[in-house]
């Protein structure tokens, strides 16, 4: 969050000098191989990463004589190993019936063949996660590498010869592509685990990213769209560079009031939490407060890499900056498509931003 806490966002309202708080479940965490009931049919189980963020939450629903699973988990040992502890000691015997994917990032989606496979599971997503992770799957690694150097490049960041422009190929995260045995879109009704979950499609942090509610026991599986700590990343991609994924975010925000104030949110990472209006307010508020520091940064051009420090603390490398720098242009864009910035790009193919004078932007 910005220290400028109090002030006032252009919709007239005050944003909160502290985050406001939220009421994590007395529970804690279970252990890798193990479950938490978190309500009739519900479990929560924790499937570790091999990574900085090194978890996952997965949910666990019973389904007739079997179970629905919310995500997976990434294609890697130490994910695989956590799932035979949970073959032995949790699922008691009753196989995985359908598994249910949030986004089509590794980390939900990595392990589906592989669970798929052992417990003849239908995997079910949205038709854009799953036609988008083919296409990422089915792309060229030198091509995917030149793409992201161009859009370094658009943005000013110079990748030297040799040094590698995006994390590499980390296809083995995801095992391989599922089949799509069903697509849910908006509105469809899934009854598992006790309850009749609807299917709520959100938008920002991926395409195609779906939560699930319970409106009669005011559960959220939330993935990644709603965290408890955390704005999930708002980027824009090197796939769609002109994508506007913060106004699709912030929509979704919107979309999720819907829910019941004390709904009990279920996330992707961290601890499920009570409070999800006073949450969503927060992840808003936060950025609203980096489009206000952007359009002060830019009243002299900037590039997208010059206004890092703007936004963040310090300024990532390796992997991280190229996330920072997605998100920095996600903002970029939502100012330029709400008429605040112009974009030029120079005769280097390098583009800058440029807050729009007074006197035009009322024009």
């Amino acid at each position: 969050m910005s220290d400028r806490g109090g002030s006032l966002t252009r919709e007239g309202e005050r944003y909160p000098p502290e985050p406001r708080e939220i009421e994590f479940l007395h529970v804690e965490p279970p252990r890798f191989g193990s479950a938490e009931s978190i309500a009739d049919g519900v479990f929560w189980l924790r499937i570790p990463l091999p990574m900085e963020l090194n978890h996952i939450n997965v949910w666990l629903l019973e389904d007739g004589d079997g179970w629905l699973l919310v995500d997976t988990g990434m294609a890697q040992d130490v994910c695989r190993a956590a799932w035979l502890e949970l073959e032995e000691h949790v699922l008691g015997g009753r196989p995985l019936r359908r598994i249910f994917v949030t986004h089509d990032h590794p980390d939900h989606m990595g392990l589906a063949p592989w669970l798929a496979e052992r417990h003849g599971a239908a995997v079910w997503m949205s038709e854009h996660a799953h036609r988008s992770s083919g296409e990422f799957l089915r792309t060229d690694p030198q091509a995917l590498e030149m793409r992201v150097r161009g859009f370094l490049h658009l943005h000013g960041v110079e990748v030297p010869a040799g040094g590698a422009a995006s994390r590499g190929d980390h296809r083995v995260w995801y095992g391989g592509w599922p089949s799509l045995a069903h697509a849910p879109v908006d509105g469809d009704v899934i009854e598992a685990g006790g309850g009749c979950w609807q299917v709520v499609e959100t938008g920002g942090h991926c395409r195609g990213h779906l939560c699930l509610y319970d409106a009669r026991r005011r559960l959220l599986v939330s993935g990644d769209q709603v965290l408890p700590t955390i704005s999930p990343n708002v980027s824009v991609l090197s796939s769609a560079p002109e994508a506007d994924p913060l106004r699709d975010f912030l929509a979704s925000i919107e979309r999720l009031t819907a829910c019941a104030p004390d709904t009990l949110v279920l996330p992707s990472h961290g601890r499920p939490f009570r409070g999800l209006h006073a949450r969503l307010y927060d992840v808003r508020a936060h950025h609203w407060q980096q489009l206000d520091a952007l359009r002060a940064c830019c009243v002299e051009p900037r590039t997208a890499f010059e206004v890092l420090p703007t936004m963040f603390r310090r300024v990532p490398r390796g992997f991280h900056r190229l996330l920072a720098l997605g998100e920095a242009v996600a903002h970029l864009n939502y100012l330029c498509s709400s008429g605040d910035l112009l974009r030029c790009v120079d005769e280097h193919g390098v583009a800058r931003f440029v807050a729009v004078p007074a006197s035009s932007a009322g024009d």
